[in-house]
């Protein structure tokens, strides 16, 4: 009976046993299957959401690159520079913008898709090949950023369109996709990436973050050239991973994106679990089945979780991490993704920080600014009200960088950033534009304290700046644009800001505030800057000649050179205004040497015809700067056969008082050739007596404004008779423009001037109208 019930008893437990062994080995089957399905879910997410973290990292490098190019398409010198076909000036900017960007692929397209210019090697064939669908989509959407291949090498190049107002031409930058580009995303997911170009049903990779075997391995899987997007389980060699293929461009060059995670090294963490679910298997039976059932609970419940985690993750939700609790492997593996998904949110918030601020000053960025100032201009439509935005420019910062280094420029305009931060209402936004310029959003401005707050924070920046080891003194211009009186959208209100700036910093008046109609004056000036280099080939200058007379003797002397430019579309344009486009352009020598060829040939023609007069033609300050000027000179007067003598330079007496040392030693070179020096508008130059006996110049010319109005006993004849008195005195020959009536006339008779210009005699007129006037002149002459 012993036996029987020791027997039985054996068989229960056997059963017990072998039931529980089996409970624990069915356990031990679910927890396996459970766990790898729920790994695999998890990577699955984990991949989805590396995938749209891919797409976020694509796009926010891309839309910088395309800011920083549009940032140098808007380059009013660059622009300028583009329009006016100034070579050197436009490499130099696209050379900076590509260093500032870590750029490198740099070129400039002509309007009709045609290479300009390149910093790259590769052929002119080649990069216009490779640039053309860009420049497509460009065409059609004002702006295109994609991947290109050129020489075997990917690159990500955004091409925007140089407005100068109209399309003059398309400019590109563009960063290398290599091996460092995809170890940076891997860095930031985890998951590693490959770039390669389908070419039928294989794979050509460009850049990957594997190691090269593997990426090897990875070409050679001919599905992944199939269905773009979906998720597959691939072998390489013997390591199992799940990929999917993003397209990053489509045909011509379709170029995609590889995505791999490693399923094996997911399944790691879960080795050392399986080791102890086998040795709790060999406890007691009823120690093995609540041990089984407290595993199954514990191995269930924080998978869950992690699953549901993934999915938040899957959907863009970082805000809560996955509560795991314990210290098992489980745990560990919980705590783990909780790092790795605060790790993604913190990169993800700090790409987006890198993308709408600016790395030196912490400031707000262009794009981050121009969002800023949409979101005001809806806020004043809704609520009414206004704001104001500043466009803020630090005068000198070139010389600054210059001399003392960039890394003191740097250091200036982290400080200039500080002092706009200190100077603005907490609800103002501050923003760097980029280079030395700034942007400040007046939210909810008041109109009539707009000047004064721009006031107060020009103050702030122009307080002497006290750095380690030097002290300098800071100042800007300011432009000023308001919402809604001048303007309704962000484009148009920061494009007239600058406007603004522009204007403040040509008078030199600190603040300036935007004025109705400078849209036009500034759309004509960049129109006149394009025109103006090709003017003299397109025959659009014309030279006008006004006689001077001799007062003694009543004879025609001389004439003075007058240039007119007739513009095809905005007709006659005043000298007044194409001469300072000229000098700020840098074709002032061009034009100087233009005007000078054509005078002395009229003069030529009139001495072959018995017509002896001298010819003066006017000087800029910048033709002072021209080295060569003399050597031109002289070689003109040859060639026309026109004595030295019958030349006469005219200066004005302001350009002379710039540098009076250079001015000296570059009117002795002129002298030396023998040509006759005038001192032009003389009067309005504040020179000293000291200074201008130091000139060696034959002529005193005075100003139209002190001849025009000309009486008897007025200031001005004070003013007249006394320059008249110093000429003599000094040994000169005076000259009076501007005369316009007999009583003037009788005046400067009285004073002794000695010769005179003005529309008493004669308007300006074409060089083959002068010999029929001075043949009528003679033949009936005038009192003089």
């Amino acid at each position: 009976m012993a036996l029987k019930t020791f027997r039985f008893r054996s068989k229960i437990i056997a059963l017990l046993v072998l039931l529980v062994l089996g409970a624990q080995a069915a356990t031990f089957a679910v927890v396996q299957v459970v766990t790898e399905r729920s790994v695999r879910a998890e990577l699955e997410d984990r991949l989805r959401a590396a995938e749209r973290i891919w797409q976020r990292f694509h796009e926010v490098r891309g839309t910088r690159v395309r800011d920083s190019v549009m940032l140098l398409a808007d380059d009013f010198g660059f622009r300028a520079a583009v329009a006016s076909g100034d070579e050197p000036t436009m490499l130099s900017a696209l050379a900076n913008q590509s260093v500032r960007l870590n750029a490198d692929l740099g070129a400039l397209l002509r309007p009709d898709g045609t290479l300009q210019s390149s910093l790259s090697t590769a052929a002119a064939e080649q990069q216009q090949a490779a640039l053309a669908p860009l420049l497509d989509r460009a065409r059609t959407d004002g702006s295109a950023v994609a991947v290109v291949a050129l020489d075997d090498v990917l690159y990500q190049v955004a091409l925007v369109p140089v407005m100068a107002p109209t399309l003059v031409g398309w400019v590109a930058l563009g960063s290398r996709l290599n091996a460092q580009y995809t170890v940076v995303y891997r860095d930031l997911t985890g998951f590693d990436v490959s770039l390669a170009r389908v070419e039928g049903e294989r794979l050509r990779v460009y850049a990957s973050s594997l190691d090269p075997q593997s990426a090897a391995l990875l070409a050679q899987q001919t599905q992944l050239t199939r269905d773009l997007g979906a998720l597959r389980e691939v072998r390489l060699q013997s390591a199992r991973a799940f990929v999917v293929t993003q397209q990053v461009t489509a045909a011509p060059l379709p170029v995609v994106a590889v995505l791999q995670g490693s399923l094996d090294t997911a399944m790691a963490p879960y080795a050392a679990l399986k080791r102890r679910i086998l040795v709790l298997s060999g406890l007691a039976a009823l120690l093995a089945l609540i041990v089984a059932v407290l595993l199954a609970r514990s191995v269930s419940r924080p998978v869950g979780e992690l699953a549901e985690a993934a999915l938040r993750i899957e959907h863009g939700d970082y805000s809560r991490l996955p509560r795991m609790r314990g210290k098992d492997e489980l745990a560990r593996l919980g705590s783990a993704f909780a790092r790795m998904q605060e790790g993604i949110a913190e990169r993800e918030a700090k790409i987006v920080f890198q993308a709408t601020h600016d790395a030196l000053t912490g400031l707000p960025n262009r794009a981050r600014a121009v969002e800023a100032l949409e979101s005001a201009i809806r806020r004043c439509q809704r609520e009414g009200g206004g704001c104001a935005v500043v466009m803020l420019d630090l005068d000198r910062f070139k010389e600054i960088n210059d001399t003392l280094g960039h890394a003191f420029g740097d250091r200036v305009l982290v400080e200039a950033a500080r002092r706009l931060r200190d100077a603005t209402l907490p609800g103002d936004l501050v923003a760097r534009l980029g280079g030395d310029e700034f942007f400040v959003l007046l939210d909810n401005a008041d109109p009539q304290r707009v000047r004064e707050r721009a006031a107060d924070v020009l103050a702030q920046l122009r307080r002497p700046l006290e750095l380690p080891d030097t002290r300098i003194h800071l100042d800007a211009s300011l432009g000023v644009a308001l919402h809604p009186q001048h303007g309704a959208d962000a484009q148009t209100l920061l494009r007239r800001a600058d406007i603004a700036l522009y204007e403040g910093k040509q008078q030199r008046s600190g603040v300036a505030l935007y004025r109705d109609g400078s849209d036009e004056i500034h759309l004509r000036r960049l129109t006149l800057l394009a025109d103006l280099p090709r003017a003299i080939e397109r025959n659009q200058f014309d030279l006008h000649f006004q006689p001077k007379l001799e007062l003694e003797h009543g004879r025609v002397v001389h004439a003075e050179a007058l240039l007119r430019w007739t513009h095809p579309v905005l007709g006659a344009i005043g000298p007044d205004e194409f001469v300072p486009l000229a000098e700020h352009s840098g074709f002032i020598h061009a034009m100087t040497r233009h005007v000078l060829d054509r005078a002395l040939l009229h003069n030529g023609l009139w001495r072959e015809q018995d017509l002896d007069l001298g010819i003066a033609v006017n000087l800029s300050a910048m033709d002072l700067m021209d080295v060569d000027l003399v050597d031109f000179i002289d070689q003109a007067l040859r060639r026309h056969a026109v004595p030295p003598g019958r030349l006469i330079l005219e200066l004005t007496e302001s350009a002379l008082m710039r540098d009076v040392d250079y001015a000296v030693r570059m009117l002795h070179r002129l002298r030396g050739v023998g040509v006759r020096l005038s001192i032009d508008d003389f009067g309005t130059g504040y020179s000293s007596l000291a200074q201008l006996k130091r000139l060696p110049v034959d002529e005193l010319k005075i100003d139209k404004s002190f001849v025009m109005q000309l009486s008897e006993g007025s200031d001005d004849a004070v003013i007249v008779r006394s320059t008249i008195e110093l000429g003599h005195n000094m040994g000169l020959s005076v000259i009076a423009e501007g005369v316009e009536d007999d009583r003037s006339l009788a005046l400067l008779r009285r004073f002794n001037c000695d010769m005179v210009q003005g529309f008493l005699f004669s308007a300006p007129m074409p060089g083959e109208e002068l010999l029929g006037w001075h043949a009528r002149f003679v033949a009936a002459p005038r009192e003089a």
